[in-house]
């Protein structure tokens, strides 16, 4: 774990309580968390029959996942809760938690919401609230004021964008959050099955790799939410890709077949609860193995029993957003979305955070007076050591010096030589007439300087000399009163060159 990770994982520390109710068509399933630190437990839980009416007569209870032709009675509006029923639920379950101070959020099951995943033009993506609000109705077999929606963005497909839009029908939500308005119970927030499992399980497995399913079966009708991650900067972040229902009435059709076989391909990690919890899948020649869900959240959360059946998973899912642990934040609640984004902070982790930033303060005011502290150190060491120095660099500068006089003095017999070589042809070949006024012989330069009836005339007599070369004048010449020149010559010596080439 990085030092990213460490820093977001005690960032999420805090003492919190809450509450999840998962409502499906027949029953209510409820558990109450805490969270102490870092350590989430489940304290209890709960499960409570209900009914729907339809025209007045009560529906059979079933333990499963409703049929499409009852789903669509519903979506109609013809189905609805039972609210005495309803009401002897809640009533019973009151005294398990507190209605005051426990957070409550509600998850509804595949019975009430719908999902659909649509495509937008990318130009839409900048401003996705204001043209879904003017699409719904296109997008959805509703009018704008018959529903409650909210989305999550799924990421491109191709020159298009993909949005993965819930919904719940305004009569259904609206009957849930009245009976709970009764007791006094107003949720935070209210979300599907699938944001709902997509949360549990990122928790239980502190994130996803590669692409992952879920899968449910109740009553012969599988439920599938797809999970991906895709790069965001430099981070990897999870993502819900689809959301799926495959009833037993379609099941026998090609294209259900065909689409489930393509929501499996590239071999995904597959997550199993309800009747898949213990089981593998059949993809072909494939065989697929299932992971059960329930035992993940065992392991992950403490308790006495954990949890007794899988159905409290969507439960557990959602009280998970009470704890500050939820990845997506899907809200059908009307007008919630922002109010639920500004509680980012809890009581406990306001002050925690002002401890962290005055301890990052401290810690970065810190480095400062260290540095003066150990500037101070070697300050006082180098005056420990600067009389050894000094006298060290005096030593060093004798030796220097020392050294070129005896390079001076081994080169000096060479140079007498030379000298000697340089005056007797010059004594040669110079006329009479010609004064000289200095002589500068350096590194195998001769610098010549004095007077001459006609300082030109010395430049050929010096070149046609073995002795000189390259001979040229290096200041102008003026003549004086007297009628002659002064000149300044300067040649380089023909036979000192000749000798350090045959070396």
């Amino acid at each position: 774990m990085n030092y990213l990770q460490r820093f977001q994982q005690v960032s999420r520390a805090d003492f919190l309580k809450s509450v999840g109710l998962y409502l499906t068509r027949d029953r209510l399933f409820f558990v109450r968390m805490r969270k102490d630190f870092l350590r989430l437990s489940l304290v209890e839980e709960e499960t409570r029959e209900i009914a729907f009416e339809k025209d007045g007569a009560r529906l059979s209870t079933l333990t499963g996942w409703i049929s499409e032709d009852v789903r669509e009675v519903m979506l109609r509006g013809e189905l609805t809760l039972s609210r005495q029923a309803l009401n002897e639920a809640i009533r019973s379950l009151l005294p398990h938690f507190d209605r005051v101070k426990d957070p409550f959020f509600l998850c509804l099951g595949e019975d009430y919401t719908i999902a659909c995943e649509v495509f937008l033009p990318q130009a839409a993506e900048e401003n996705l609230p204001q043209v879904l609000e003017y699409e719904i109705e296109r997008l959805l077999p509703f009018r704008r004021e018959e529903v409650y929606y909210d989305y999550l963005p799924i990421g491109r497909k191709g020159d298009r964008i993909a949005v993965l839009v819930f919904a719940v029908p305004k009569k259904i939500l609206d009957e849930i959050l009245d009976a709970l308005s009764a007791f006094g119970i107003s949720p935070k927030a209210v979300e599907p099955t699938a944001t709902a499992l997509s949360n549990y399980l990122l928790f239980c497995t502190g994130g996803i790799e590669g692409p992952a399913v879920v899968l449910g079966e109740q009553d012969q009708t599988w439920g599938m939410v797809g999970l991906s991650t895709k790069m965001k900067g430099w981070k990897r972040e999870p993502s819900i890709s689809f959301a799926h229902l495959l009833p037993q009435a379609e099941w026998s059709e090609r294209s259900s077949r065909e689409l489930f076989h393509s929501l499996v391909q590239g071999s995904p990690k597959l997550f199993g609860w309800g009747y898949l919890q213990d089981s593998s899948i059949s993809v072909g020649e494939q065989s697929l193995e299932v992971t059960n869900l329930l035992m993940l959240g065992k392991e992950k959360l403490d308790g006495d029993k954990g949890l007794t059946h899988s159905l409290f998973i969507p439960a557990v899912g959602a009280a998970l957003r009470g704890l500050r642990e939820a990845t997506f934040s899907i809200n059908l609640i009307p007008g919630s979305a922002a109010e639920e984004k500004g509680g980012v902070l809890s009581g406990f982790n306001t002050p925690l955070a002002i401890l962290l930033l005055i301890g990052l303060l401290v810690w970065g005011g810190s480095y400062p007076l260290k540095n003066e502290i150990r500037l101070r150190e070697l300050q006082r060491e180098i005056e420990k050591v600067e009389p050894s120095v000094k006298a060290l660099r005096l030593q060093e500068d004798e030796l220097g010096r020392v050294r070129k006089e005896i390079l001076f003095l081994n080169g000096t017999g060479d140079r007498r030589g030379e000298a000697l070589m340089i005056l007797d042809e010059l004594s040669r070949i110079v006329p009479k007439s010609v004064y000289l006024s200095g002589l500068r012989y350096r590194e195998g330069t001769v610098e010549l300087q004095g007077s001459a009836e006609n300082a030109s005339n010395l430049v050929p007599l010096l070149e046609r000399s073995p002795v000189f070369e390259n001979v040229v004048f290096n200041a102008p010449s003026n003549r004086g009163r007297d009628n002659r020149e002064t000149f300044s010559i300067k040649a380089d010596i023909e036979r000192l060159k000749g000798k350090t080439n045959s070396r």
